[in-house]
């Protein structure tokens, strides 16, 4: 099968929304621009064990495995023979969420935001890779990702998907939002009452 490298210039914008009755997580990717399911991503049944997660076209061909070891520090990208395409890796401790791609030879670092909700990757030289942004409130994960000439589109919203799911373990904006609610309750209460007794 052969896979449209986005050579055309510009940037490719890619609809990722995760199935809702599902037993295990499952995402669908829809081109942006045409509306048209282009690929579905799957995470497998021991995902617990070994976390992998297999791409296929809309007519059900593997055509990409993001795979994992046990603590989920280093995935590969490897293609529909196998191949390695690309390592992701990430720090044992970090402050704020960031990766690092070995993509073409090329290091490809990002960094999110504190809550995960958005990361942007570029290349050391300086090349856009791709941006995922989380839509904030949203019943289902859904997220839109921005792809660049840089990395073959799929090779992109594969990296973002290991690194939404895995690396930030999938976090829902809407899930962290409502974790965040009391707290921002309970901080609103106390500057109430401090202008009050002022």
């Amino acid at each position: 099968m052969e896979i449209d490298s986005g050579s055309t210039g510009g940037r490719r914008n890619f609809k990722v929304v995760q199935k809702l009755v599902s037993l295990r997580p499952v995402f669908e990717i829809y081109d942006e621009v045409t509306g048209e399911k282009v690929a579905i991503a799957r995470q497998t049944w021991l995902s617990f064990l070994r976390s992998t997660m297999h791409i296929e076209d809309a007519q059900g061909q593997r055509i990409l495995t993001a795979k994992g070891g046990f603590f989920d520090k280093t995935f590969w990208l490897l293609d529909a023979n196998g191949e390695k395409i690309a390592k992701l890796t990430r720090p044992w401790i970090a402050f704020r969420q960031n990766f690092t791609i070995y993509y073409r030879d090329e290091i490809v670092k990002a960094q999110g935001g504190f809550l995960a909700w958005g990361f942007e990757a570029t290349s050391s030289t300086g090349h856009f890779a791709f941006r995922l942004d989380k839509k904030i409130l949203a019943i289902r994960d859904q997220s839109r990702i921005a792809v660049g000439d840089y990395m073959d589109w799929l090779h992109a919203v594969a990296s973002a998907l290991v690194v939404d799911r895995i690396f930030f373990k999938g976090k829902s904006c809407l899930g962290t939002l409502c974790c965040l609610l009391p707290f921002i309750l309970i901080f609103g209460v106390i500057l109430i009452i401090l202008m009050l007794l002022a």
